[in-house]
This record gives structure tokens, sequence and C-alpha cells, in this order.
């Protein structure tokens, strides 16, 4: 049987202002890591617009930011979850 573990992108964020927060993005079960990584990196979840819409589901009071790249990553893991 093979057991299947959630993707997390677990990441601090710096905003343009210097405000820093944390988020976690649930990428689901079976998910590649490289993917995960890929998609903040490089893919479309590496565009303000969408870092911005993850601060605000996840409670911080933050403007929708247009697509640019002035939101910073300053740290990042991903975890695979039971």
């Amino acid at each position: 049987m093979k057991v299947l573990k959630r993707t997390v992108y677990n990441a601090t964020l710096k905003l343009p202002d210097g405000r820093t927060h944390k988020i976690a993005h649930n990428f689901g079960y079976g998910y590649p890591v490289e993917s995960a990584e890929f998609m903040f990196e490089e893919g479309n979840y590496s565009c303000d617009c969408n870092k911005s819409l993850f601060l605000q589901q996840q409670g911080f009071n933050i403007d929708e930011q247009p697509c640019g790249d002035e939101i910073e990553i300053l740290s990042y893991n991903i975890t695979l979850e039971g």
C-alpha cells in the first residue's frame, strides 16, 4: 500500500513596506515537492497578485497587489504531512 502525504509550502514573505508574514499553502496529497517549489519561485504563485491573495486568505490585512515581483520570499520550506 502506498501512503501519500500532503505537500505544504511554508514561507515568510516580506511586503514592499517591510512587514513580514508567514503563509502556508497546502497543495494536497501526492503533489510533487519540486512542483510546489516551482509554483512559488517561477510559476503562477510567484506573482505578487497571487502572493497577496494567499496573505488575505490567511487573515492578513493587506490590499490585493498588482502583478509584479515586489513581495519577497525571505525563507521557505516544504513539508510532507500525514
